[in-house]
């Protein structure tokens, strides 16, 4: 039972966020929704191989997001990942080029977000995985000192999206 002198305070109510899939609050505590719209740019690297890929997904997109997923995306997406089958840190030995990138992340109404991520196959970026975005090891993910040679397409869409997050970092909010 809790102590007399704290009073109740109102109910939340609660919504179903389509990429966690959790039961979150319809408010942040400072107030604000807790729905994010997700414009394109927010869940997919600007490249047309990337595009194309996402185009190619089943499913009814979700429009919005809760907040802690939208926090999630703007993290995941252009990271560099290590394969799925290799053993152990992936900073103990450098990679080849088999880094690959998330190159988006695609939230579906009612089945959750999925990864994309793609590597250099004979010269051309193409998409290697589909995951869900709650089945991801999250041990899989990298940085380049890690890694040793990546591809240059690889690394290129890497840079170019590190280059646009400090560039939206320095504008005044």
């Amino acid at each position: 039972m809790p102590p007399s002198n704290i009073v109740e305070g109102p109910r939340v109510a609660t919504w179903h966020c389509p990429s966690c899939r959790e039961s979150v609050p319809r408010l942040l505590p400072n107030g604000s929704a807790n729905r994010v719209t997700l414009p394109p740019e927010r869940t997919m690297l600007p490249d047309d191989d990337i595009r194309a890929a996402c185009e190619r997904v089943q499913g009814l997109r979700a429009p919005e997001v809760c907040y802690a997923c939208d926090q999630a995306f703007q993290e995941l997406l252009g990271t560099l990942v290590r394969p799925p089958a290799e053993e152990g840190d992936a900073r103990g030995e450098p990679g080849l080029n088999d880094t690959g990138v998330v190159g988006a992340l695609v939230p579906l109404a009612e089945r959750g977000t999925q990864l994309l991520i793609f590597n250099v196959i004979a010269g051309e970026l193409r998409c290697t995985e589909i995951e869900y975005l709650t089945d991801f090891d999250p041990d899989r993910l990298t940085y380049p000192g890690s890694r040793g040679a990546i591809a240059p397409r690889i690394w290129e869409l890497y840079e170019r999206h590190l280059a646009e997050l400090h560039a939206g970092s320095d504008s005044p909010s």
